[in-house]
């Protein structure tokens, strides 16, 4: 049988990422991440969504990714390490998207769900009112509630995932046109940007509403942190397309918002093109995750952006590690603030890695 690292009460796990947001911990947190990142190919419940018409809530039934989350759990547990498996809101759906009126369509060949742009979209006016009773925000509640149950306290539950407002006025706009519309129609962008900050917020306090505290705490869609109560990930990667000028001035002020609405939040980065680091830096996140990205730049050239991080707040670099990216990490970073996750193909190797690079 295969050894995978020692997996470690719960409470020595929490108290970890007590510390580690503290940036006090003795030593970077390790932990694993097993199966495709993309959610289709992760979920075996989604094999029967139609991929020939718009999805919509009924097309979810709760009760299959709930042995999903089993299963999941069951081998995120045999990997052990300092993480701790989270469920929530299936995160493959684009909710805040699929919520404001895009179409969403399941792609089974890319292993993703995408969105597109609502027809006849006109700006402001067409963003609606939040509605907890809306069809999709019942059945993101459906999902929270159904896994609070069958967790029975095995796992934390986090808020889903919830693209940024960058990534909403790409959705709504289409691709790259948003960056066009800000140029001449500057003043659309805001107003839609504000509604689209106010749904985004609320839809954030729905869950948070819902979601059972774990050890004081709760966890992540996709990362498997323990948070502090309270606490929201959050992402802007369309954010990559805008200018360091034009994200200040369309997008700065809706994420320092969100920030600030909640008791923590979480921001999830790219390494590439543009990335907002320093201004994220002055805003109050409790921590900052950045990819290690197939193709992209390498823990030996973002060195100096986790060292910026580190000295500022707490650090996920999470990813596809190569044995040169894992002896950087561990071997040149300080280790308060910093946490690892790193893609495996299961226990033995996890067992491994913790053995090189933790005892």
């Amino acid at each position: 049988m295969s050894q995978g690292a020692p997996v470690l009460p719960i409470e020595e796990r929490v108290d970890q990422f007590r510390r580690y947001y503290n940036r006090a911990n003795d030593r970077p947190l390790l932990g694993f991440y097993v199966r495709s990142e993309y959610p289709l190919f992760r979920y075996p419940a989604t094999r029967s969504l139609p991929d020939d018409r718009p999805l919509t809530p009924d097309d979810f039934d709760v009760a299959s990714y709930l042995d999903d989350c089993d299963q999941l759990f069951a081998e995120h547990e045999a990997c052990g390490g300092d993480f701790i498996w989270s469920a929530s809101a299936y995160w493959g759906i684009p909710w805040l998207e699929a919520a404001l009126g895009c179409p969403i369509i399941a792609d089974h060949h890319t292993g993703s769900i995408r969105s597109d742009p609502p027809s006849g979209f006109a700006g402001p006016e067409r963003i609606p009112e939040f509605d907890s009773n809306a069809p999709w925000m019942q059945k993101a509640v459906e999902f929270i509630d159904r896994m609070a149950e069958r967790s029975a306290g095995r796992w934390p539950i986090g808020t889903t995932r919830m693209r940024g407002i960058a990534d909403l006025l790409s959705a709504f706009y289409g691709g790259d046109a948003f960056i066009y519309v800000m140029m001449d129609r500057p003043d659309e962008v805001r107003q839609v940007a504000r509604r689209l900050t106010d749904f985004w917020i609320a839809f954030g306090r729905l869950q948070l509403d819902r979601i059972p505290l774990f050890h004081g705490g709760v966890g992540s869609f996709y990362y498997h942190m323990w948070a502090p109560g309270g606490t929201i990930w959050h992402q802007e990667d369309a954010a990559a397309l805008l200018s360091p000028d034009l994200y200040a001035e369309f997008i700065r002020e809706h994420d320092q918002r969100i920030a600030q609405s909640f008791s923590g939040c979480i921001m999830h980065q790219h390494p590439t093109a543009f990335v907002p680091t320093d201004f994220y830096l002055d805003m109050p996140f409790t921590a900052l995750e950045l990819h290690i990205d197939e193709g992209g730049p390498d823990a030996e050239a973002l060195e100096p952006v986790h060292r910026k991080i580190l000295a500022r707040k707490p650090l996920l670099i999470w990813g596809h590690l190569s044995d040169n990216d894992m002896d950087r990490i561990f071997g040149r970073l300080p280790k308060q603030g910093l946490a690892v996750m790193t893609c495996v193909d299961g226990p033995e190797q996890a067992g491994w890695l913790w053995r090189r690079y933790i005892r």
